[in-house]
């Protein structure tokens, strides 16, 4: 089974996985891999410092525009979008540590001023998550959202130039060569990185998911926004405000120097560079509240949408997300995976007795019994009315119908409602399995566990069905209608 077509934004495994390379071949491949790449980014970041190539002048027609040609770029981003944002970020710091120093820079300011790289990675991959671009730019919406974030990622990192003009004494002239051409110059290798994730993107990203052993991540959350966004925050304000602080202590005037009015120069040119450097610190923290509030908002919503407002088990919209994950995990592990499908027996009869009230109470309690009885890693969908399906990870058939029969009973043992001045409300489930080895069709194995529920309540109700002997076709009534639902 496919990954479903809404999943957007990429994928990402988090850099703990490495702590696991010695046990794990595929993930000491994936090391392997990965420290390559940083050496190759580290050799030709000192070669971009030792040649100049920073600045360039290109001639376009008429125009001459500067471009600087900064091979990490062209490599750390793929890392980001394929693997995850700090294995990217982190061998953009070390390249760009590595140019400064090479150009000359002291170790502190090298250390501040190559921090520019990593918020150029990060900026690209947080905006493909956030704004949900499909690591292969598979739609031309996708392609249009990574041109636009090609700039933006460029333009926040160029905000180091700063440092880099007045550490090595560039006039305004050359300064302005040096900034255009670090926006211009990584904009054109982070687009022709375009046709690379189109092209080879599905190859590489399909070799990944073999070399570990767990799912990755594919949801941003708060948390990770919120210290994605201060991370940012705080690097692109010592980025700014060390700047300013160059620029006044380069221009070394004299003490006795005054404005037109009389008053001292020297102060309000630092007052004035101390206001620009907190202009730009509001901008950019009101900038990251707002996105932070924004990631805080979708996941709420993401949430609320994931799961039934009566039950709390998840919805069936959720089903696709959730059983990919799963049978990833499971294929991992090289275990099955299972399903239960479970339907309330005469649950009409219940509303129609009772009302709808304690109808909706009924279908609570149920939903809490099977999670006691079930696993703490089984996933529990409403599929519709009265319709359960449980998604049973590493488990085989034989293990989904012994499980089954324990939900059945565990329902039909003592009443499910009983409260003092009512009548005791009992109720008993008709339950359906099927299970698969890898691929897996989920469609297919839904089709199997839905007739194998109602093979279940066509002998008589009340009892568990092994779904891998039984055909899809049982008589003229259909598994479940268009919204999933049967008659009890």
């Amino acid at each position: 089974m496919s990954a479903p077509r809404r999943y957007r934004g990429p994928s990402w495994w988090p850099l703990g996985h490495l702590l696991y390379a010695r046990e794990r071949p595929g993930v000491g491949r994936v090391l392997i891999l990965w420290i390559v790449v940083t050496v190759v980014a580290v050799v030709s970041a000192v070669l971009e410092a030792t040649f100049n190539w920073s600045g360039m002048p290109l001639r376009l027609g008429g125009v001459t525009i500067a471009v600087t040609v900064y091979p990490p770029a062209f490599l750390t981003v793929p890392l980001a979008v394929w693997l995850g944002p700090l294995w990217g970020a982190i061998p953009a710091y070390v390249a760009t540590l590595a140019s400064a120093l090479t150009s000359g820079m002291g170790l502190g300011v090298s250390a501040l001023f190559a921090l520019a790289s990593p918020v150029e990675v990060l900026v690209l991959w947080g905006s493909m998550v956030t704004l949900g671009v499909h690591p292969d730019l598979v739609r031309w919406q996708d392609l249009r959202r990574y041109l636009l974030i090609a700039i933006l990622a460029p333009t926040a990192s160029s905000l180091a130039a700063l440092i880099w003009n007045n550490v090595h004494q560039l006039d305004l002239l050359e300064g302005q060569r040096v900034w255009q051409g670090w926006v211009i110059g990584d904009f054109i290798l982070i687009t022709l990185l375009a046709p690379l994730f189109h092209w080879a993107g599905p190859s590489v990203r399909h070799w990944l998911d073999q070399q570990f052993a767990d799912p990755p991540h594919r949801e941003m959350n708060y948390r990770r926004s919120l210290v994605l966004v201060g991370s940012l925050v705080v690097i692109m304000v010592a980025l700014v405000l060390e700047g300013m602080i160059m620029i006044v202590n380069s221009l070394d005037l004299s003490a006795n120097l005054v404005t037109a009015s009389g008053e001292p120069l020297y102060p309000r040119l630092r007052e004035i560079g101390l206001y620009l450097g907190l202009l730009v610190a509001v901008m950019v923290v009101t900038t990251g509240t707002f996105t932070a509030a924004l990631a805080r908002r979708s996941e709420r919503h993401r949430r609320v949408a994931l799961r039934d407002s009566l039950t709390g088990a998840y919805g069936r919209q959720a089903f696709g997300h959730l059983f990919q994950r799963e049978a990833d995990r499971s294929r991992r592990l090289g275990k099955s995976i299972a399903l239960i499908y479970f339907d309330l027996d005469r649950f009409k009869a219940v509303n129609d007795t009772y009302g709808h009230e304690i109808g909706d109470r009924v279908l609570r309690q149920v939903v809490r019994r099977v999670r006691i009885v079930s696993r703490d890693h089984d996933l529990i969908f409403r599929w519709g009315g009265e319709e359960f399906v449980l998604v049973l990870p590493h488990t085989d058939a034989a293990d989904a119908v012994a499980l089954a029969e324990r939900i059945r009973i565990a329902v039909a043992a003592e009443p499910i409602l009983s409260e003092e001045g009512r009548p005791p409300v009992w109720l008993t489930l008709s339950l359906g399995t099927a299970g698969a080895q890898h691929p897996v069709d989920a469609d297919s194995l839904l089709r199997r566990a839905d007739a194998a529920c109602y093979l279940a309540k066509h002998r008589g109700r009340n009892r568990a069905e092994g779904g891998d002997h039984v055909g899809g076709g049982l008589g003229a009534k259909p598994p479940g209608d268009a919204t999933g639902r049967r008659e009890g």
